[in-house]
């Protein structure tokens, strides 16, 4: 009886093993699938009815003839009647009769917006006249126009290696690079910009790709060539300016970003990137005054009171810091970043007062940090805000009153140190 238990046992876990095996083998053949599709790009069949004639006995002549009807037909644009002309000279010939065919079949399914049969004629022509740059240009364009980017590329790949320094065929080559995330958008769209160094487009579209496989600030050169091209652009302006910004150049952004301003005064976002460089830079001062105009132009602007409370704080304003909170949960009530911002006025207090007066910790520093906890407490309620105040809240641990100092200051709650009761109330 016992043996027949244990062999019961290993009977499970042998099918436990199996199935988890099986299991596996269904995670890798599911990851497998997950791969990336083959594209498929040429028709599912290249066969047309003009295959299946019977052309015993036809001779060069016959073809010379077909070709001279159909190229007839081709320039009076009856494309219609040309193509069973054009497909006999195709179907028989492999010389430039065959040659020049195909791309009269191909411009003229085109012209009748006939795509299915433009991309047989093509891929059937490049499969003898692999070089046929028209066929190329006809199959690239319909499978850009169809959204199959892998497919177009190789066409276009094959036109911008017959002509170089065709400027159509290099700006779609790196816009389709780009759609598929391949690097190699930024290398054509640089020789593109070095063909046409003063257009503005080549320069900012460069910059936008480089910002793309780069990160911010990855094409503060090309913007700024945007932006000297056509210095009036103040699309081009800003774009550059938030690039400097974001690369960390914020002196050279403030040229950019204050001529948008000049010629749009009520662009919300420069008067942002400006404020937001003054800080970089320390200039609070001037950061606050920039905020200042943004909100004259949103008035109830919560989160631009908060900002420019923070810069207050900078300044070791405590009181302008204090009023502009005040203003920003008047206008937003219960907003956890003004709460934010305040209890972080009351850390910088602390910070301040101790520099000021070259002391250590008192205990009236340790009452101010209970005020910025409560605030941390109140900001706990807005959930954007919530995760970084309870991280706040315990970093401040360490700094609150202890047992001991409440009990040898009698457990006093008001502050008398005068560098906090000139401003906290």
């Amino acid at each position: 009886m016992k043996n027949l238990y244990y062999l019961v046992i290993l009977n499970f876990l042998f099918g436990l093993l199996l199935n988890t095996n099986i299991l596996f083998a269904q995670f890798e053949d599911d990851e497998f699938d997950l791969e990336k599709e083959e594209v498929i790009c040429a028709p599912e069949s290249l066969i047309t009815v003009y295959d299946g004639y019977d052309y015993s006995g036809i001779s060069f002549d016959d073809i010379r003839q077909w070709y001279s009807f159909g190229s007839e037909y081709y320039k009076n644009k009856n494309y219609k009647s040309a193509l069973p002309y054009l497909w006999k000279v195709f179907v028989n010939d492999s010389t430039k009769y065959a040659r020049n065919a195909v791309r009269k079949l191909a411009d003229s399914y085109f012209q009748l917006q006939r795509a299915d049969s433009t991309l047989i004629v093509c891929y059937r022509g490049l499969q003898i006249f692999p070089d046929h740059v028209i066929l190329h240009y006809f199959a690239g364009f319909i499978q850009d126009n169809l959204g199959k980017v892998e497919c177009a590329i190789p066409h276009y790949e094959a036109l911008v290696a017959d002509n170089p320094e065709k400027t159509e065929y290099l700006e779609k080559l790196a816009f389709l690079y780009y759609k598929q995330e391949n690097e190699k958008a930024i290398e054509i769209q640089t020789k593109l910009v070095e063909l046409e160094p003063t257009s503005s487009k080549h320069a900012n579209d460069l910059a936008l790709y480089c910002e793309y496989f780069y990160g911010a600030g990855g094409g503060l050169d090309a913007f700024k060539k945007a932006w000297e091209n056509d210095p009036e652009n103040i699309d081009f302006a800003f774009k550059y300016g938030k690039a400097a910004y974001n690369a960390g150049e914020y002196q050279a952004a403030l040229t950019p970003l204050l001529a948008v301003i000049k010629k749009k005064p009520d662009h919300k976002e420069a008067h942002k990137l400006i404020a937001m460089c003054d800080e970089s830079l320390e200039q609070y001062g001037k950061a606050i005054a920039e905020y200042k105009k943004i909100l004259e132009l949103e008035p109830d602007n919560a989160e631009i009171m908060c900002a420019i409370a923070n810069d207050y704080r900078n300044l070791n304003q405590f009181s302008n810091a204090r009023y502009w909170v005040n203003k920003a949960l008047k206008a937003k009530p219960g907003f956890g970043l003004a709460h934010m911002i305040m209890a972080e006025v009351y850390e910088s207090a602390v910070s301040y007062c101790q520099n000021k007066s070259n002391r250590k910790r008192k205990y009236d520093d340790g009452l101010v940090y209970e005020k910025a906890k409560k605030e941390y407490q109140k900001a706990l309620k807005d959930p954007n805000y919530k995760a970084d105040a309870r991280r706040r809240i315990n970093s401040l641990k360490p700094y609150l009153p202890t047992e001991e100092e409440k009990f040898m200051n009698q457990n006093r709650k008001n502050i008398k140190d005068s560098c906090y009761t000139s401003w906290i109330k």
